[in-house]
């Protein structure tokens, strides 16, 4: 693929954090719903101006997923004509040296559905059994936010390899997006339960949308789900519930659900005592 096109995301090594990422979750959703309990804004309102939006793929190129994600960019870009709209596309590629696969991203924000559709024609991710990580595709999302944020960051895939620790960093960035204004969508296109339970806890506990194909009806539900996505895209909530159609009422029902605080299981340790 031509350098000029897609990149690899570089940056230093993060700091050692002071606390665990399980401990910095907790804490930022306390203050979340201290927050909505005191009535101030957890997060922003929608950008204005142009939408942008970070379309991620983590499939087999080529594959079906593939094609009902270029259905899915071209729906968003036909949804806001005459309104405009900016896109990058992100995949998996190699693997480093550790074994875990890339994250590539376009270079720029493109403008024309043919030239994203041309693009993912030429990008390739035949994973079979590459290891990969949604905490890759978060990091990427709040870096992409720091020039503005976006107005959402559709992220759809099959299997996710995070462990636990890693599950947690990328809530907290899923966090970051929230309260930034950008909405998050998780797509899953697979039945794998392991990988449907760190979607789930993912969507719990940051308010984002989260949504499990069916692989029978997948082509149905991609594209009812596809309009309710770039109807989103171009004008937000209150645009779906203009525009209605299958997908519009529960897409709406994930839209108002807030952040969920973690609540730990705590054993209950029976004291023996001597008679």
């Amino acid at each position: 693929m031509s350098n000029d096109v897609a990149k690899t995301p570089k940056g230093p090594a993060p700091a050692a954090p002071t606390q665990d990422a399980a401990s910095r979750l907790k804490h930022g959703l306390m203050a979340d719903a201290l927050e909505r309990m005191l009535g101030k804004e957890a997060e922003k309102p929608i950008v204005p101006g142009t939408p942008r939006v970070l379309l991620v793929l983590a499939n087999y190129g080529h594959s079906l997923s593939w094609d009902h994600a270029k259905v899915l960019q071209r729906q968003m870009f036909d949804a806001s004509a005459g309104g405009k709209l900016e896109m990058k596309f992100a995949f998996y590629a190699e693997d480093n040296a550790a074994g875990v696969r890339r994250f590539k991203i376009t270079r720029r924000w493109i403008v024309d559905p043919g030239e994203m559709a041309g693009f993912m024609d030429r990008a390739s991710c035949d994973c079979g059994g590459c290891f990969v990580r949604i905490h890759s595709a978060l990091k990427q999302a709040v870096k992409e936010n720091e020039e503005r944020p976006m107005r959402a960051v559709v992220i759809a895939g099959d299997l996710f390899h995070d462990d636990q620790s890693n599950l947690d960093e990328a809530a907290i960035l899923a966090n970051q997006l929230r309260r930034a204004g950008t909405k998050l969508f998780l797509l899953q296109q697979s039945n794998d339960p392991a990988t449907a339970h760190k979607l789930q806890y993912l969507a719990r506990v940051s308010g984002a949308v989260y949504f499990l194909f069916d692989p029978r009806t997948q082509g149905r539900q991609s594209a009812e789900m596809c309009d309710a996505i770039s109807i989103y895209a171009k004008g937000g909530e209150e645009a779906v519930k203009a525009t209605g159609g299958p997908a519009a009422t529960p897409l709406l029902e994930q839209l108002k659900q807030e952040p969920m605080p973690i609540i730990e299981a705590r054993e209950h340790v029976r004291v023996k005592r001597d008679t």
